[in-house]
């Protein structure tokens, strides 16, 4: 049987090409699309994937990823970026947006959460790659921000739809990422702190809906997979389940 991509039902009704891959175990290396396989496994599983996504690889827009705070304005001159040559990927990114139509724009995940993002006034769209440290810096709430100063989106109307990725079940993190985030004075932020067995949790999914709020979306356009990748590894890579050994999945989306 052939595994299909993860995709929001909603998003799918207003018409958005998008999508998450998953482990895939009819396609080499469980059908990884980065991290600890070869580049010509990478590719293959890329063009799988991509076909069954229904977009075309040659054009999707991949960024070098750091676990940083910078989101990349993409045009259509940076068509197919990172796509066939991982090293091209814009570099030093861990968010892209754009308002090209065709033009597919990827991160790659393996616990982190991430971030599809749709302004239909516009329209333009963004993805987002949030792990501990970017979530910690805002950098989905800067997303939005971009989004709303360059392309002038409203950000009542933003819709907003947080991918499978490692969930409060499983988070465990050192005081240091909680001192962090609380120290960044985010509104009601304690909500994404939590406490099991006398270790720290953080609440990735939570962060980021809270950072989405003080952008201004509203929390009724805002969507969680709600999939934790380390309690279902079987179906996603995982970072915290297989460490080192872990593959990844892309997240990944576009203007009709």
């Amino acid at each position: 049987m052939i595994v299909r991509p993860f995709r929001f039902a909603r998003l799918s009704a207003l018409g958005i090409p998008h999508g998450v891959t998953k482990r895939d175990p009819s396609l080499p290396a469980f059908g990884s699309v980065s991290g600890n396989v070869t580049i010509s496994i990478v590719l293959a599983n890329r063009r799988a994937w991509w076909e069954r996504l229904g977009l075309p690889l040659e054009h999707t827009v991949f960024a070098r990823q750091v676990h940083g705070t910078r989101v990349t304005v993409v045009t259509a001159s940076e068509r197919g970026r990172g796509a066939l040559e991982p090293g091209t990927g814009i570099p030093e990114s861990d968010a892209l947006v754009t308002t090209e139509r065709n033009l597919p724009l990827a991160m790659i995940c393996a616990d982190c959460v991430p971030v599809l993002l749709y302004a239909p006034d516009v329209p333009a769209i963004g993805v987002v790659h949030a792990g501990w440290r970017g979530t910690v810096a805002g950098i989905t709430r800067q997303a939005v921000h971009i989004l709303c100063t360059l392309f002038s989106a409203r950000p009542e109307r933003l819709w907003a739809f947080l991918g499978p990725s490692i969930g409060p079940c499983c988070y465990e993190v050192g005081e240091e990422v909680i001192t962090a985030w609380l120290a960044t004075e985010p509104s009601n932020g304690h909500q994404a702190v939590l406490s099991r067995n006398g270790r720290a949790i953080f609440d990735l999914w939570r962060a980021n809906e809270l950072l989405l709020v003080e952008g201004g979306v509203d929390p009724a356009h805002i969507e969680r997979a709600g999939i934790c990748t380390r309690c279902h590894a079987g179906e996603w890579f995982s970072y915290r389940a297989n460490g080192s050994r872990a593959g990844a999945q892309a997240a990944v989306i576009a203007l009709p």
